[in-house]
Parts: structure tokens; sequence; C-alpha cells
């Protein structure tokens, strides 16, 4: 059979020891904490899961449904940065919004939003200290002042209105929560009004502080470049110059005009210098001279004249008259020509002199003019720096002057950065309280703390509580487990109380019949060497069921055709005679004492094959008796009449008896009642009985309610399979 499957039968027939061969412990350590076992705990521990349950449904239910319905509106509005809003430059250092990010200008937005200015302006806007939502409210005093109901009314207002930005856009979503639906609407679709109202009113004063430093800043500019401007004037006119700048300085103009004339005078210097050497050098000759259209025409004449007083030379006499004024004529002609040559080196000459003449003017003019640009060049310095600074003021004061401007412009225009994308609804239905969550969470907490709850009380309880608890607490075998009277199910015999103890003999179609017989067969297969004669029935703690196993335990031996006596040596607190309606004395006691003798303490019962023993009157010293030589002789006679002898003892723990006892029998069964026996008590019984080398053959689980362990799916089989065999019966009698 499967161990890790439940059952209220399950059987074992190993030895005891230590730690049972064939027994995987670690295997069920951890099958007490799987999903089975949590499962079997909480069908056990049912109403107190459901009583939580219904705890917590019930208190939230029930302020869920006491609370005031508040009705929620929003809108959603579309804020963008305003960059029209500042017409001034963003590298100018007067630009007071400069200083922003994008985070920051939404940042400051989204608490402008929440601000209690703009709650203010709300709230007159919309009258909202004559509504009903916001009367009542006066702070601590019993008489508040205006300030103390309108800061209340600010904290009510802002207590119940959310803005609440949209990741990666520029949408946010303003909502407003209220009992009256009409004023949950109204207000998120008037903060867009009231927010441009306050946006505009911000922008203008700003602009107009702006505008007040614009104008401080304007007013002394101006003295300055005014002041600029005359100290280089001044300073122009000390140092006589009009002007500096260029082509416009006379100074540089007139050194640049004569510094090209004497490069050009030097030229024609150079050039008629030329010409005077060359004349100087070759006279006549000279190509100057040659060249000259005269000095040709004068040449051409006197070398025609020379070839024609040279042929009437060769015809005339010299005193010829003719030949006389022809001569003369050549004379004259070279004349002329001399005289020509002369002139044109005395006219290169001129020339040459006039040039080196205005050379040396032009230089000694250019030196001079030099002289006044070095002393011009001297003065530059401070007129420089005159120059810039009424440059920079200039440009200061047109840049004042136009940022005025735009700033003028900007505190006029009406800000476009805020759009409403969606306006505020009425709300049909409640925002809160959401019954339908209130009541969701409340069945999961209800049912997380019930079975937290159910979890704790088992974690808590001590006691035995499975069949397998037992064989890991005190490390015995279970030869199995008998279920407690209602664990009888519909269809099947019921027992009365009264028929308990013997109800294998009275009900053997009983399932606590049944379960006797499972460990009746437990029993007889326990040993290897055969079936143990004497069993001694003990349990750790009074009133655990020892008394109704034994005299089941015992019937049913006796009903697998085995002669079997019951021994009662609870000699404290006998229990055994009423079950079978037998008179407490004579006795174990009467016999050991003498009073009586073995014919009279052995009775019959209504079980056939069963024989009684009572434990006859209560003795001073039982512990005594038991360990006697008269109890030890007594039990061997009955060992040669009977084929099994059933001990009934006192518990083990408080009581010697028991340890007594068990020394002298075959094997001892420790029987554990469902949810009354502690693990302690188990395992100090177990040490008791193992300090006495005891022979013990396992343990019992008895009075084991099924609907708190899970067993109900097997009961179920079980009642299927009587009802299957019971139907079969009846049909065979009816053929």
């Amino acid at each position: 059979m499967d161990r890790n499957v439940p059952s209220p039968l399950v059987v074992s027939a190993s030895p005891v020891a230590s730690k049972t061969p064939g027994f995987d412990y670690e295997a069920d350590l951890q099958q007490q904490h799987s999903l089975r076992a949590y499962w079997t705990i909480l069908k056990k521990r049912k109403w107190c899961v459901l009583g939580v349950l219904f705890a917590v449904v019930g208190l939230v239910g029930f302020f869920t449904f006491l609370q005031t319905p508040i009705y929620r509106s929003s809108t959603t509005l579309q804020i963008m940065q305003d960059n029209t809003s500042s017409m001034v430059s963003e590298r100018d250092p007067m630009n007071m919004m400069a200083w922003y990010t994008s985070d920051r200008f939404y940042e400051t937005q989204f608490s402008v939003l929440k601000s209690r200015p703009l709650a203010y302006s709300i709230i007159e806007a919309l009258n909202l200290k004559d509504h009903p939502y916001f009367q009542g409210f006066g702070g601590k005093s019993k008489q508040p002042s205006p300030q103390e109901l309108r800061s209340d009314m600010a904290d009510i207002f802002l207590a119940n209105l959310e803005v609440r930005p949209y990741k990666r856009s520029y949408l946010v979503e303003i909502a407003f929560r209220s009992p009256d639906k009409y004023l949950a609407q109204q207000v998120p679709n008037a903060i867009y009004n009231e927010y441009v109202n306050f946006s505009m009113k911000t922008r203008h004063h700003s602009y107009k502080l702006i505008k007040e430093w614009l104008e401080r800043e304007i007013q002394v500019l101006a003295s300055k470049v005014e002041a600029s401007e005359r100290k280089l004037y001044e300073h122009g006119q000390r140092k006589d110059f009009l002007s500096l700048e260029g082509d416009q300085n006379v100074i540089v103009k007139k050194y640049v005009e004569l510094s090209k004339l004497l490069t050009t005078a030097q030229a024609e210097r150079a050039a008629k210098e030329a010409m005077f050497r060359q004349v100087k050098e070759k006279g006549a000759d000279a190509p100057l001279v040659v060249n000259n259209m005269l000095v040709q025409r004068l040449r051409e004449e006197t070398i025609a004249q020379e070839a024609k007083v040279s042929s009437m030379s060769k015809i005339y006499d010299v005193n010829y008259p003719q030949l006389q004024v022809e001569k003369a004529k050549l004379a004259e002609l070279r004349g002329r020509l001399g005289g020509e040559v002369r002139r044109l080196a005395t006219s290169i000459q001129s020339d040459y002199e006039a040039a080196v003449r205005a050379e040396n003017l032009l230089k000694e003019s250019l030196e001079a003019q030099k002289e006044q640009v070095k002393d011009l060049q001297h003065n530059l310095v401070q007129h420089h720096n005159l120059l810039r600074d009424l440059t920079t003021n200039e440009q200061l004061y047109k840049g004042l002057l136009a940022r005025m401007k735009e700033a003028s412009i900007a505190s006029t225009m009406v800000s476009g950065n805020v759009a409403v994308i969606s306006p505020a609804e009425l709300p049909l239905q409640p925002y809160s309280p959401n019954k339908a969550l209130n009541l969701s969470l409340a069945t999961l907490i209800g049912l997380l703390g019930g079975i937290g709850l159910a979890l704790l009380r088992e974690h808590l309880d001590d006691s035995i509580k499975s069949a397998e608890e037992l064989e890991r607490t005190c490390r015995i075998p279970s030869l199995g487990m008998v279920p407690s009277l209602a664990g009888d199910i519909k269809g099947l015999p019921e027992l009365r109380p009264q028929e308990v103890p013997l109800a294998v003999f009275k009900e053997p179609r009983s399932i606590i019949s049944e379960a006797i017989y499972h460990v009746r067969t437990s029993i007889l297969l326990s040993l290897s060497g055969g079936p143990p004669a004497v069993i001694m029935v003990t349990s750790a703690n009074p009133n655990e069921g020892k008394t109704t196993i034994t005299s089941n335990l015992a019937a049913s031996l006796a009903m697998n055709d085995r002669k079997v006596v019951i021994l009662d040596c609870d000699l404290r607190k006998p229990s055994l005679h009423p079950v079978f309606q037998q008179p407490l004395a004579p006795g174990l006691s009467s016999l050991l004492t003498g009073n009586a003798v073995k014919e009279e303490v052995i009775r019959t019962t209504p079980v056939p094959n069963l024989f009684f023993i009572p434990a006859g009157p209560v003795p001073p010293n039982p512990v005594a008796l038991l360990t006697s030589q008269e109890f030890m002789d007594f039990l061997k006679e009955l060992r040669q009449e009977f084929q099994n002898i059933i001990v009934d003892t006192p518990p083990v723990i408080g009581f010697a008896e028991g340890r007594a006892l068990s020394s002298q029998v075959d094997g001892v069964i420790l029987v554990v009642r469902h949810n009354a026996t502690s693990r302690d008590s188990g395992r100090l019984a177990m040490q008791l009985l193992s300090q006495v080398n005891a022979q013990i053959l396992g343990g019992i689980f008895n009075m084991a309610d099924s609907s708190r362990m899970g067993y109900g799916a097997y009961l179920g089989h079980y009642k299927h399979y009587a009802r299957s065999h019971q139907e079969s019966g009846e049909s065979r009698q009816l053929r």
C-alpha cells in the first residue's frame, strides 16, 4: 500500500525498532509539508477558515455598504512649454526663465495645479463656500475665522484633487472626487480657466518686474553712452583731428598720397638721370639726339648740302661765287645742327636737375608727415579705448531697448500652451466604494487569513493527528487506525455508544469492526516466529480508548477460532467488567492475594471462545501484586490454556504497572488517541517502555475523526463497496 495516501485502515507488520527498516522517514517528513498534507489540514479546520472568511467579508461588506458613494470625474489637459511667452533670447542674462529645463517646467506646472492659490481661485469661482460638502469645517475652534474656513476648504479641495501626468507625453489628467456628481464634473472643467488666468497673472507680474528693471538699466546706459560720446569728441578736438577711421583720416591720407608722389618722383628722376648720363657719355650720337626729328632733318640737309658743295668744287673754282654761297649755306646748316644738339643736352640736364629737386622736396614733406602719423598713433590708444567704450555702451543700450519692446509685446500675449483634450463628463456610477473590488479583496484576505489561522492552529496543536505522525513521533509502525463513533457513515450499520466496546461481535460490518480486523491482521503478522500470545494494550494517558481496543481486539481474535482471555490488569481503575456485564469481584487481585481460585475468576462472555478475568477489588499496592511470583505463575498457566492473552493495563505515564508488565508479555501495543495524545506524551511513553526493553508491536491510532483528517474519499469508497456487497447479498436472497 502506498504510504503517501492516507488511509484509516493502514497497517504494518514491521517489527519495532529505533528506526524501522522499510520506513523512509525523510520521505515522510517531506510528505508532511506536501500539498496533500496542507489540503488535509484545511479540510480538518474548514470551520476556522470559513469563520474568518465570513467574518472579514461581513465586516467589509457592512462598512462598504454604509459608506457614502464618492463620484469621480476627470479632464485631460495638454501642457506644452510656452516658448512664445518669453520673447527674450535664451542667451540673454536677463531671461528669468532660461534656467528652467523641460523636466523642471512640467514639475512646476503640476505643483501649480496642486497649489493653494489655485485652489482659492477655484473655490471663489465656483462659490464652493456655500456648497453643503464644504460647510461645517471650521478647524478646531467653535467660531472659526474666515481665514480658517478658507484654509480648511482648501485642504478639503486639495485632498480630493488628483493630478496625474501621463508618461512620455504632454498630457496630464486632472480628477476630482466628491459625493456630489455635478461638483465632481464642475471642478475639473473650471481648473482649465483658472489655471490659464493664474498663468497669465503670474506672467504679467513677472514681465512687469522685468520691464521696471529694464527701464532703470536703460536710463543708466543712456547716461553712459552720452558720456562716452562726449569724451570721444573732446579728445578728437583736443588732438586736432576729426576722424581716425581709415581713408577719412587727413593725416593718414596725406601721408599715403606723399608716399605715392615720392615713389613717382623717384621713378621720373631715375629715368631722366639715365637720359642725362646717356647724352653726357655719347654726345651727339646719343639715341635721344639721334632720334630727334629736327636733328635728323638738319643732318639730312647737311649731308645733301655737303654733297652739293663737293660736286660743285669739282667743277668750279674755289672763288666761284655760287660755290661760296653753297659753302656758306653748308656752314649755316652745320651751325644749326650743333646748336640743336647742344640745346637737347642742356634740356635733358635741366629736366634731370628738376627731377632731383622735386624728389628731395617730397622726401622732406614725407618725413614731416611721418612725424605727424607717429603722433597720431600715439593718440590712437586712448582714442580706441574711448571708442570701444562708446560702442559697448551703444550695443547694450540698443539690446535693452529691443528687449524692452519684446517684453512689452510678450506681456500682452495670451498663453497658448494649455489645451483641453477631453473635458470632464458627468459620472454615472460611483467611483468608491468599489463594492465588487472590496468584496473580492475581503474574500481573498479572509480566505488567506483563515488559511493562515488554520495553519497556525495546526502548528500550535501538539497532538498526534495522523497515523503517519504516530510513526514519525513514536518511531513505531502503525498497526491501524480505528475511527470514532462519528466515523460511521450513512448506509452502513450504525453503532450505539454502548455497542462500541464489542462492535466486532455486535456489528461485524461496521467500519469500526473493519478497522479492528485490520489491526488483528497486523498483530498476527507482527512477529516472524509466530503471532504473539500475550499482548499488552496500554496508552500514554488515561481516556485514550485502550479498553475499547482491548475488548474489540480480543473479540476479533476469538471470532477467528482462537481461544482468548482478557486479563484486566488495571487494578487502579478497572473498566472492562461493565463491557461484559460481569461483577468486579472476585478477580485478579482476589486470586493473587489468595482469596479466590482460578476457576472463580475466569468467566465466560457472550462472544464464543472469549473469556474474561476482571480486576477484582482495588488493592493498596497494585505494582507489588503484578510483579509477584504468583502473577508470573498464573500467567504461565494461562499461556498453556489460551492461545491469546490480552492484557489491559493502566497508562504508562504516571503508573508503573505498564512498564512492569511490558517485560513479561510477548508484545506491547500503544494506543494513541486522535487530537488528544500529545507528541511529548507519545515520545515519553515510548522512552519508558524502551528502558525496560519491551517488545513493542506498534501503535493504534484510535478514535480518528475522518471528517477532520481528510479521509472522506476513502470512506466514500468503503460506503460504495459496502452497499454493492449488501445489494449483491439481497439479490442472492431473492433468487
